[in-house]
């Protein structure tokens, strides 16, 4: 998406030699000078431009490629491959020599279906997919997560954010943006929220005022100091949230994304032994044993109306497969400042097709942001395209 531009005049550049004589009038449906497909597609090696099947030329493979990302694509050739990679994608800590991993469900091939002419009205892509997304913010309000909630929050990065929401599946998507915190928090909205509805709807704000709103809501979860040492739960607190919540937040025709921020898992792994393998931290963390992480995934699908295509989540967490030691009560580590999140990656690799994408925490507070945009363009949006509404 990116690299539209650019991408946009190499078409039209191979496309230069094509005339009306190759579309006669028994011009079949996705051939060359013909009419796209219903669903915007053409045969190999050509791309649809203005519903018209256009020659793509020797660079075919460049056009919308699922890892659009603007990098020098040294980690394109990297594949998941049962190291604890999401089934989406994967973004480790690349200042440690971690590749970044980006697939489609498609199996890494390019998205030539996917572009419309710029300016255009429609196009093949807006035809079908959702155009409505119901996002929840699931935020660790812990005191060591303040850098990073600071760094989400900030005017410039989220408003980054936001537009990438509203350019998924060729833009004009319907929006709403929900926050919690990690202890069963409920809705979390600014101080002084009088709007009726306790989460910020795209139909009545613009992206400058959402942006406002998310960053009083995301004050107000690092105000609240968290749940206790051990028990943070960002997942089953937006799980427990959906599930019994009547504001109506969650839409039939809507694909569900949650994000999940936090340095610890969902109920850390050893708290739920009867005590940390170390004797002095007998007694310390949380006794509360978590759901398994397919029931949390299935009471999900189930408010989706049992449809698992419309469930997406983005987490940013540590990396279970990162080895950086343990801590003094033999917790395992992915850095000095983020704890292995099994579950959450666990949680993440389970989602259908492209729907799940995690990012490594260690990579710094400044990557949260850029991690989330990144998600929404790549893995997100083939998500959208596929996600079919009844209806």
């Amino acid at each position: 998406m990116r690299h539209f531009s650019l991408i946009l005049g190499g078409v039209l550049a191979f496309g230069v030699g094509w005339t009306m004589e190759g579309c006669a009038e028994d011009c079949p449906i996705g051939g060359e000078g013909c009419d796209c497909t219903g669903g915007g597609g053409c045969d190999v090696g050509l791309v649809c431009l203005s519903n018209t099947c256009v020659n793509a030329g020797p660079n075919a493979t460049d056009l919308g490629n699922g890892d659009d990302d603007g990098d020098d694509d040294e980690a394109e050739d990297s594949e998941s491959s049962g190291d604890g990679s999401t089934t989406g994608s994967t973004d480790g800590e690349s200042s440690e020599g971690e590749d970044d991993v980006s697939t489609d469900s498609s199996g890494g091939g390019p998205k030539l279906d996917t572009l419309q002419e710029e300016g255009a009205d429609d196009g093949p892509c807006a035809e079908t997919g959702c155009k409505k997304v119901d996002m929840l913010f699931a935020l660790d309000g812990s005191a060591s997560m303040i850098e990073e909630i600071n760094a989400l929050k900030a005017g410039a990065a989220f408003l980054g954010i936001v537009e990438a929401l509203e350019s998924l599946n060729c833009g004009d998507i319907d929006y709403r943006i929900g926050v919690t915190g990690d202890n069963d928090n409920g809705w979390i909205t600014p101080p002084g929220w009088s709007d009726l509805n306790p989460w910020f709807d795209s139909l009545d704000y613009g992206a400058g005022d959402i942006a406002t709103h998310f960053l009083g809501a995301a004050n107000a979860v690092a105000a609240s100091g968290g749940a206790s040492v051990g028990c943070e739960h960002v997942l089953t607190s937006a799980v427990n949230l959906l599930s019994s919540d009547s504001s109506g937040f969650l839409r039939d025709d809507a694909l569900l994304v949650l994000v999940l921020l936090t340095d610890v898992d969902d109920y850390g792994w050893y708290d739920q032994l009867g005590g940390a393998p170390e004797p002095f931290c007998e007694g310390f963390g949380c006794a509360t044993a978590p759901q398994p992480v397919a029931t949390l995934q299935d009471t999900l699908v189930a408010l989706k109306d049992g449809d698992q295509a419309g469930v997406a989540t983005i987490v940013i967490a540590g990396d279970p497969n990162a080895n950086g030691g343990v801590n003094f009560c033999g917790q395992p580590q992915s850095c000095a400042t983020a704890f292995h999140a099994e579950r959450l990656y666990e949680f993440a690799e389970i989602q259908t097709g492209a729907n799940g994408y995690a990012h490594n925490l260690c990579a710094g507070a400044a990557t949260v942001p850029t991690a989330v945009e990144a998600a929404l363009s790549e893995d997100i949006d083939l998500a959208c395209q596929s996600f079919e509404p009844v209806g």
